[in-house]
């Protein structure tokens, strides 16, 4: 083999190499922002379940007040469900402001993870005189 078929030969190998790093580093990417976007999830979940009991017993609170205050139970129970109703009609009413402002949380919090992952990598890496990273 003459000297420009080893220099052929060795950049086919760091290229081969090359891609092999790139891709895994992609598998690596995509299994990350799938474990944040689950957590981030799973989170929600929780918090929207804990959320929804306490919204529920404050409820079942004020319908017992009102009805104390106006002595009969079912009007005070009446009354939070007019309430509720209200609530949904209100929700139903901003479903696409609703849907467009959480749209924007999560491509906003995609994003940022983003741009800290880019400025993560921006950061030059010491290395030696043979291009080897030291450390």
């Amino acid at each position: 083999m003459n000297d420009s078929e080893k220099v052929f030969q060795n950049l086919k190998q760091d290229v081969s190499a090359y891609m092999e790093l790139k891709l895994e580093l992609l598998k690596l990417n995509t299994y990350e922002r799938t474990g944040k976007v689950i957590g981030l999830l799973s989170y929600g979940l929780i918090l929207l379940f804990l959320a929804f009991f306490a919204v529920l017993f404050i409820f079942l609170a004020l319908g017992f007040f009102l009805g104390e205050i106006l002595d009969v139970p079912g009007s005070g129970f009446a009354i939070v469900a007019l309430l509720y109703i209200a609530i949904i009609w209100i929700i139903t009413k901003n479903e696409a402001k609703i849907r467009t402002k959480i749209l924007n949380l999560v491509i906003a919090a995609l994003a940022a993870n983003d741009d800290k992952q880019n400025t993560k990598d921006d950061e030059p890496s010491a290395t030696d005189a043979a291009g080897k990273t030291v450390g």
